[in-house]
């Protein structure tokens, strides 16, 4: 097109030629900043609550957000993904670096530009979702060396200035370096108890007490700096080797195949759970030992097509999601918190519920485990009682008997404990985990293939694993137990299996 076309075609379009005007004159103005480079016209999208979808240019630099734990400030070219919640349900800001807060945007008005049409102020109150296209910036970013795990389901990299922690345990009150420390969880009961911390050290060893160090410094890469109780952390991963602007994972996953370790994409461009690929084959199920419960025998030998499952239990950030997406019920989380915690009071029906939405979601068929599926996932190929052994439990699972910072109080966040040998977390222990199947206190009527037991009028099904409030003795791999599929309960939730593809 010529450019006395172009001015031509304006004049005789004299409402476009205004929308235009005005738009440099916004330029000129700076009310967008610098004009973008070459290939950064990818446009920020803005979903409203009815319906509408916005495009352009979101000019507001700075997004403010009160967590929590305080407000924080975000550069808008750093942040990648805003879903605002209806009412006063958090929402959740997730940034160009992976990182994840919850909270609200505190600003009550957004302004957007849009190419040939005039800036459009959008009220935060009726803005759903907020998704801005990555260009190139210049934002100030900070080193941030550790990563940090809030109580609130929080997830970031920062800098932790606090330089030695003191901690009263076996022996009188000791003070550790922080950087001797690897991963340290807290756990504090309320406001007015003492924190009690399990610190994981560069070397292996693993030591428990009470902190004496009631506060943190916090520096986090977008310059937001405070200090913060220690009750407020659930965990800290500090840097390991000094390397620069690297963090730690709160996981064990580093020594898994990556071949056998995936992730689905969604819809909307985020990815679904953390999955295993496993390859099934023949195993042998139930009581091995000789000294389990009657419906763990007689022991049955079945021979699994290869399928999925989940790294870990479905936890409230994931869950979450599904509720606001769906309108399905938002479950109690006890006053425990949300986040990586594993979902809990969702009944055997909601869980299926949420497989349908991510097979929805993703394209590919998400279901329960069966009962066979579950026991082969849990064992890791052992046929021990525990998939690490036959004895000692302490530093490997969350039960009433455990040892752990949570026994008998509630639930951990997922990835708390190493993994077995198939890479997967809280097999044991955690909370009790919804299977397919319908109950039945034999194996007289399970399928040889592994398949799930359905009954006429079925409503009892079966749940695995044992949970935070169960004893040693119900967190073994052969362990079955049961409850109404309409029920829901504080230590019982669920992880997913996805139908693997053979062609």
């Amino acid at each position: 097109m010529s450019p006395l076309y172009a001015i031509g075609k304006l004049i005789r379009h004299p409402g476009t030629a205004i929308r235009f005007v005005l738009f440099i004159i916004g330029l000129w103005l700076g009310s967008i900043g610098t004009l973008p480079a070459a290939n950064d016209t990818d446009p920020d999208l803005v979903t409203m609550r009815n319906g509408d979808i916005h495009n352009g240019r979101v000019v507001d630099k700075i997004l403010r957000f009160q967590t929590s734990f305080g407000t924080i400030e975000l550069p808008k070219a750093l942040t990648a993904r805003i879903e605002l919640a209806e009412k006063d349900a958090p929402g959740r800001v997730t940034t160009r670096f992976g990182d994840i807060f919850h909270g609200q945007l505190i600003n009550s008005e957004l302004t957007m530009v849009r190419i040939l049409d005039t800036m459009l102020p959008l009220a935060t109150s009726e803005i759903s979702d907020i998704r801005i296209a990555p260009r190139r910036n210049r934002a100030r970013r900070y080193p941030v060396p550790d990563t940090v795990e809030t109580v609130y389901g929080d997830l970031f990299t920062a800098r932790i200035s606090t330089r030695d922690f003191m901690l009263k345990g076996t022996g009188g009150i000791h003070l550790i370096r922080r950087d001797d420390i690897h991963i340290m969880d807290i756990y504090q009961p309320d406001d007015d108890s003492a924190a009690t911390a399990q610190l994981r050290l560069n070397g292996g060893e693993l030591i428990r007490g009470e902190l004496m160090t009631r506060k943190i410094e916090v520096k986090d890469r977008y310059g937001n700096s405070s200090e913060l109780p220690v009750g407020i952390f659930s965990s800290i991963a500090f840097q390991v080797n000094h390397q620069k602007d690297t963090a730690p994972r709160f996981n064990y996953l580093s020594h898994w195949s990556q071949a056998a370790y995936f992730k689905d994409r969604m819809r909307d461009g985020s990815t679904g759970p953390g999955m295993v690929a496993l390859r099934g084959g023949e195993f042998r199920r139930g009581d091995l030992q000789g000294d389990g419960d009657g419906d763990e025998k007689n022991p049955q030998i079945v021979r699994l097509k290869p399928f999925a499952i989940g790294v870990y239990e479905v936890s409230f950030d994931e869950y979450d999601r599904f509720s606001q997406n769906t309108r399905h019920e938002i479950p109690d989380d006890q006053g425990w918190g949300r986040g990586r915690r594993p979902v809990i009071n969702v009944s055997w029906d909601s869980a299926n519920a949420f497989t349908e939405w991510l097979s929805r979601q993703t394209g590919e068929k998400y279901r329960l485990p069966t009962d066979a599926e579950w026991e082969y996932a849990a064992r890791g190929g052992t046929s021990t009682r525990f998939w690490w052994g036959d004895g000692e439990v302490a530093g490997h699972a969350n039960c009433a008997e455990c040892q752990s910072l949570w026994d008998g109080e509630k639930s951990s966040p997922v990835g708390k404990f190493e993994p077995n040998p198939f890479g997967l977390h809280d097999t044991a222990g955690n909370v009790f985990e919804w299977v397919a199947d319908c109950w039945n206190d034999s194996f007289a009527e399970a399928p040889a293939d592994g398949s799930a037991l359905e009954k006429p009028g079925c409503g009892v099904r079966v749940i695995r694993g044992g949970a935070w409030s169960f004893p040693v003795k119900e967190i073994r791999s052969a362990n079955r137990w049961r409850d109404f599929q309409s029920r829901r309960s504080d230590d019982t939730g669920f992880r997913v299996v996805r139908e693997l593809n053979m062609h």
